[in-house]
C-alpha cells in the first residue's frame, strides 16, 4: 500500500511538473511574440485626442487642434475637431462645391495619413474634372447614426456643404454600446478599458477567445426571434431626421454603405437589410461591399496591421475609386470642360433613386 501511494505521489508531481512547464514555455512564447508585435507595429497612439461633453448630442469628441500619432500616422485636427492639415476650415469660396463627409472610424482612419484617406483621394479624383470641389472630412470613431445626426444637426448650416455623404457601416452603426458608453462618461463615469486589451498578443490572437465563447453561448441560448432591437430602431429613426434636413435644406444626400475588412460573405445579410432600408426610405445608396467581392479582394487583406481590423490604405484607395462616378453624378456640370448628363447639365438628380452597386475602379 505505501508503494502504491508513492507511486500515486510520483504521478502528480511529474503531472503538475509537466503542467507547469507548459505554461512557463507558453508564457515565454507569448512574450516573445508580444514583443515582436511591438517591433512591428508602432504605438497604437501618441497623445490625447479625445474629450467627453454633455453640452454635445454627439458626447464623445475630438480635441480641436489636436497633433497625436495612432500607430505611426499623424492625425491633426482642425478648430472644429475634426481631422484635417489645416487648422481651421476656410470660408467657402464663391464657386465651391462642398462635400460633407459623415462618418465613423472607417472615415476616420486611424493608423493612415491624411493624403491617404479615401475622403482626399476622393477630392483629388473628383479636382480632375470638377476644380471646384472641397471634401470634408467629419468622422470620428466610435460614433454610430445617432451621433452622426448630431453632427449634421451642430454642422450642417455652418458649414454650407452641397452635398452630404453618409459614410455608414452598417457592421455596428445601428448598435448602442458604444453611444451609451460615451454618454455615461460625459456625465462624469470613469472611461473603462480592460487591462488585457493593451496587450498587442491579445488584440492579435487571444480575443478570439471570448469571441468564440460568445458564438458558442447565443449557439445554446438564441435569442428569440422578433423581439424588439432598441438600438436598430433608435438609429433607423436619426437616419430619417438625416435625410429630413437635408431636404429641409435642399440638399442631396448620398448614403455609402461601407464595408468591414473581414467576413466579406457574412456582411451581405446586413447589408441586404440596410439596402432594404434605402429602397424603403428612397435613399441614394452606394453599396461598396460587392464591388470588393466581385474584384476578387481577399477576405482580410485590407487590414491596417495584425492587431486592428481597420482598413489600410489600399482600402482607401479602392473606396474612393469605387466612390468617383456615384458622387460626381451628383456634381454639377464642370467649370472647365462642361458635360451633358442625362438629368442636364447643372442638375442634381432625383434624390429618389434606388440602391446601385458602385462600378468597379481597380
Amino acid at each position: 500500500m505505501p508503494d502504491a501511494r508513492r507511486s500515486y505521489r510520483r504521478r502528480v508531481k511529474v503531472v503538475a511538473w509537466n503542467v507547469a512547464l507548459t505554461v512557463l514555455f507558453a508564457l515565454i512564447a507569448l512574450a516573445g511574440l508580444e514583443a515582436w508585435l511591438r517591433y512591428t507595429i508602432p504605438p497604437m497612439q501618441e497623445g490625447a485626442l479625445y474629450e467627453y461633453s454633455a453640452q454635445s448630442k454627439r458626447f464623445k469628441l475630438m480635441k480641436p487642434r489636436a497633433d497625436v500619432r495612432i500607430f505611426g500616422a499623424r492625425v491633426q485636427t482642425n478648430e472644429l475637431g475634426f481631422r484635417d492639415n489645416r487648422a481651421s476650415i476656410p470660408a467657402k469660396e464663391p464657386h465651391e462645391f462642398r462635400i460633407a463627409v459623415i462618418g465613423d472610424s472607417f472615415t476616420f482612419g486611424p493608423g493612415v495619413e491624411y493624403e491617404h484617406l479615401y475622403t482626399s483621394l476622393l477630392r483629388s479624383r473628383l479636382a480632375r474634372t470638377h476644380p471646384e470641389v472641397r471634401v470634408i472630412n467629419l468622422a470620428v470613431e466610435g460614433y454610430n447614426i445617432i451621433q452622426y445626426e448630431a453632427v449634421l444637426e451642430e454642422l450642417g448650416q455652418r458649414l454650407q456643404p452641397d452635398l452630404i455623404v453618409l459614410a455608414m457601416f452598417p457592421v455596428n452603426d445601428f448598435e448602442l454600446d458604444d453611444y451609451e458608453n460615451h454618454r455615461r462618461i460625459a456625465f462624469g463615469g470613469e472611461p473603462h478599458v480592460a487591462w488585457y486589451q493593451s496587450f498587442y498578443v491579445y488584440r492579435a490572437y487571444l480575443h478570439r477567445i471570448p469571441e468564440l465563447t460568445r458564438k458558442v453561448a447565443q449557439r445554446l441560448h438564441p435569442p428569440r426571434p422578433g423581439g424588439a432591437d432598441p438600438g436598430w430602431e433608435l438609429n433607423l429613426a436619426a437616419l430619417r431626421q438625416m435625410q429630413g434636413l437635408a431636404r429641409q435644406w435642399k440638399l442631396p444626400m448620398t448614403v455609402a454603405l461601407l464595408p468591414h475588412t473581414r467576413g466579406f460573405e457574412t456582411q451581405r445579410r446586413l447589408f441586404a437589410r440596410v439596402k432594404a432600408i434605402c429602397e424603403a426610405e428612397a435613399l441614394d445608396c452606394v453599396d461598396l461591399l460587392e464591388p470588393l467581392r466581385e474584384a476578387g479582394v481577399r477576405d482580410g487583406a485590407l487590414v491596417l496591421n495584425a492587431i486592428d481590423p481597420h482598413p489600410n490604405r489600399e482600402y482607401h484607395r479602392i473606396i474612393a475609386a469605387a466612390l468617383e462616378a456615384p458622387l460626381a453624378r451628383r456634381l454639377p456640370a464642370p467649370l472647365a470642360t462642361p458635360v451633358t448628363s442625362p438629368t442636364g447639365p447643372g442638375v442634381f438628380p432625383d434624390a429618389r433613386t434606388t440602391v446601385r452597386p458602385a462600378p468597379r475602379y481597380f
